[in-house]
């Protein structure tokens, strides 16, 4: 066993060391290739063009010696023309232009050296470019700080973070930046929040928030748009229209269950049980469609603004019955014989007729259901859907007391050797034999109208409270 495993491994990776041989063939071959371009390219006088055919050699393959040779020589001529933009630049007082030109040829040199060339750039180069960067960072402050007096704080915005990018730590640009984004959404959710437009204010606020939690008191007002707009919803006791009992029940539970599961800060539904012993405390009649003053008394005791009521109007099942059948086929074997001429024995493969029974099985459930919301404020329905759903298993399948694998379908009282009808058959054998019950079909549909009503009533609070 151990030998046995060795011999794998020892398989294996000499395997991988082939696989590994040729890719390194092929990527030598074309290193090879851009080396020997960049060197016809340095001849005719194109330095920049070779030193990319270079570079592109040394990417394939960095240990090509001859691509290490072109590089530095046409690499340092490309640096060169890049520092001598830089100096360019510099000298015509330009500093953006300066900046970005040596940013540019330093990233040009950490390129190339990443590949194991070292190109030539002298320090004074880095001293001028400190130099210059220095001055353009002031240039760039006092012009985010006149944007910021201004109030114009995109614009702020976007030039301290051409400062962060340039040097984090350059005086209060950081902080400075963190205002000019931070401000004007504090703004918008303080402009928002007056308008009642709690949502909209929560957005600003949470966005405040998550870049700077001390933020002024963003932390606070964003707590305050919850409360404030909150839109409390009270599931009242669902009724029944069909004969089957503690039907409503079940729906209620998974439609409960449907809408703790909303993701929406604004939303709080009212404890059921608080909610039944006020409603008997008051004699209040809550079933069927509220009229307004009714609504307006039940919203005012329970603190909620809207109730959502529901009723199963039909529910059917069916729990069909498992039909079968018997149907001919074949079964394979082999036989041995024996040849004369040759003297030896050998098998032929036979087929016999045999039975396999075949069964089939439908379950299938449906529902209507009707759930309203109506508004305790004003007693106005203000969402009302009947869903109606079917499902249905059914299952097809077959048995037989003979060899499963070695078995064929008939056709024309022959065998049948079409490899999809075999599979067909074979899949028959190995299909699931038990379909869902109704009662299993019955959960099935109480979650997808449950998920239907939480999906449609998530749409509803998304436009009233904006």
């Amino acid at each position: 066993m151990i030998l046995t495993t060795l011999r794998h491994t020892l398989r294996f990776t000499s395997l991988l060391v082939v696989v590994s041989a040729m890719i390194c063939l092929a990527g030598c071959k074309s290193s090879k290739a851009f080396t020997k371009k960049g060197q016809k390219l340095e001849e005719a006088g194109l330095q920049h063009e070779a030193a990319n055919n270079y570079y592109i050699a040394l990417q394939k393959n960095r240990s090509n010696f001859e691509a290490q040779i072109g590089m530095k020589k046409t690499g340092q001529i490309v640096l060169n023309d890049k520092l001598n933009e830089f100096t360019q630049k510099k000298s015509f007082n330009n500093k953006k232009d300066a900046v970005d030109a040596f940013q540019t040829a330093d990233g040009y040199f950490n390129n190339v050296k990443d590949l194991g060339v070292t190109l030539s750039m002298p320090d004074f180069y880095r001293a001028d470019y400190d130099e210059i960067k220095d001055a353009y960072l002031h240039e760039l402050y006092d012009e985010g700080t006149t944007q910021l007096d201004a109030e114009n704080y995109k614009a702020a915005e976007i030039v301290f973070a051409e400062i962060s990018k340039l040097d984090p730590s350059f005086k209060d640009a950081s902080s400075l930046g963190d205002i000019a984004y931070l401000e004007p959404l504090y703004i918008e959710g303080v402009a928002a929040r007056s308008a009642e437009q709690w949502r909209t204010a929560h957005d600003k606020f949470s966005k405040v928030v998550e870049r700077q939690s001390s933020y002024k008191d963003a932390t606070t007002l964003k707590a305050k748009c919850v409360e404030e707009g909150r839109y409390s919803m009270a599931i009242l006791q669902f009724e029944n229209a069909t004969n089957r009992i503690g039907m409503a029940t079940k729906v209620q539970a998974y439609a409960l269950d449907a809408m703790t599961g909303i993701d929406d800060p604004f939303l709080k539904i009212v404890d059921r049980d608080n909610l039944q012993t006020i409603v008997d405390e008051q004699q209040l009649g809550l079933s069927g469609i509220i009229d307004e003053q009714t609504a307006v008394t039940v919203g005012e005791l329970i603190g909620a603004k809207a109730i959502i009521t529901g009723t199963v109007l039909s529910y059917n099942e069916n729990k069909g019955r498992t039909t079968s059948k018997t149907l001919p086929a074949y079964e394979q074997y082999t036989q041995k014989k024996y040849n004369k001429e040759e003297e030896k024995y050998y098998t032929e493969k036979k087929y016999k007729k045999i039975n396999y029974m075949e069964y089939y099985c439908s379950n299938s459930a449906s529902i209507s259901f009707q759930y309203k919301v109506v508004s305790l404020k004003t007693g106005e329905v203000i969402l009302s859907k009947i869903v109606e759903k079917e499902m249905q298993d059914q299952v097809r399948y077959a048995t037989s007391t003979s060899e499963i694998p070695k078995i064929y379908p008939a056709k024309n009282n022959a065998v049948n050797q079409n490899r999809q009808a075999r599979t067909e058959l074979q899949g028959l054998f190995s299909a699931r034999q038990v379909a869902k019950t109704p009662n299993e079909l019955a959960n099935d549909l109480f979650g997808i109208v449950s998920n239907q009503m939480k999906g449609d009533i998530a749409a509803l609070l998304q436009e009233t409270v904006r």
